[in-house]
């Protein structure tokens, strides 16, 4: 039996729920995201220190950490469509949302299969630079801190490619495929858990390069809403007709199978530690003989850095 503090089971991965209808008032979400034009690129949303071009993806938050940060997203942040699915699919008596943002992403090549950035318990506030996360979810080291999040997907978009390919039964199973045309159809899954990923959208010819969108760069909608606008300082570099822009909105809540569990959560008395973490690390580089340095500044370490993503990379593809 898995004691209470451990929230997220080992063996539990949820089954996904698909949503043929996953707002009330579609209209008004799409709005809500033609509101929310200029968009910054993700990497400038997140505030990558390495100001570099990064690919055609654009982000804008609704909700983080359970808190509206986007004016006029409540009713989307709490629709209780996303809070059923999640509470069937995790078999969870307490479904608590947690955050939610649009995506909206240019013609591009496929993203190879790989997992979300997992959430555990104390780190919730950038305690470890956001990159340490993923080595985290792919070492397999820290499942006893993992915190059960359900992701709802839904999807605004009828041009060519952008499926969303995805593992419910794991890596070694077939996979299962939502294609387009969407039109406020939603997948709630276990994507911190369960392989998945974006096929290619639009054609080959149309393909924007992984580093090829100025760091500072903005899309905007034209007034006539016909067409995107990239542009920079004034500049435009690029416009695409309103439909080759694959739009989402993602929402995301952390899900407890019990009361006593979310109490368990709530009462920070198994958190991790930034100390913890590397302690953990470093115990399981020793043991499988991969020469290391403990790390200075977990900000600014960039051996150390290199050292976890070398050790603990996410696969590079499923077949």
């Amino acid at each position: 039996m898995q004691p209470v503090h451990v929230v997220r089971p080992k063996s539990m991965l949820a089954p996904p729920v698909r949503l043929e209808g996953a707002f009330e008032d579609p209209r008004a979400v799409i709005e809500l995201i033609h509101r929310g034009a200029p968009y910054k690129t993700i990497a400038a949303v997140h505030r990558d220190p390495e100001e570099r071009p990064g690919s055609a993806w654009f982000r804008n938050f609704w909700a983080l950490g359970g808190r509206i940060v986007f004016d006029g997203a409540e009713p989307f942040f709490h629709n209780p469509r996303f809070i059923d699915a999640a509470r069937q699919s995790f078999q969870a008596e307490v479904v608590r949302p947690w955050a939610m943002m649009t995506n909206l992403n240019f013609p591009a090549a496929a993203s190879p299969p790989h997992l979300d950035l997992p959430f555990f318990r104390g780190l919730n506030n950038r305690e470890v630079p956001g990159w340490m996360l993923a080595p985290m979810g792919y070492s397999g080291l820290f499942q006893d801190w993992a915190i059960p999040v359900a992701s709802a997907i839904t999807w605004f978009y009828d041009g060519e490619g952008g499926e969303f390919e995805y593992w419910p039964n794991g890596r070694d199973a077939p996979s299962e495929t939502v294609r387009p045309p969407y039109d406020n159809h939603c997948v709630v899954a276990d994507n911190e858990y369960m392989y998945h990923r974006v096929g290619a959208t639009g054609a080959p010819a149309e393909y924007w390069p992984k580093d090829s969108v100025p760091y500072h760069a903005r899309l905007e909608l034209t007034r006539d809403r016909r067409q995107w606008r990239l542009q920079q300082d004034g500049e435009t570099l690029a416009v695409l007709p309103y439909r080759k822009v694959r739009l989402s909105v993602l929402w995301k809540a952390f899900c407890f199978d019990t009361q006593a569990m979310a109490d368990s959560y709530d009462d920070h008395s198994h958190d991790l530690t930034p100390t913890q973490v590397v302690d953990i690390f470093c115990e399981d580089l020793k043991s499988r003989g991969i020469r290391f340095s403990e790390p200075g500044d977990l900000t600014t370490d960039e051996t150390w850095r290199d050292t976890l993503l070398g050790a603990y990379p996410g696969p590079s593809y499923i077949g």
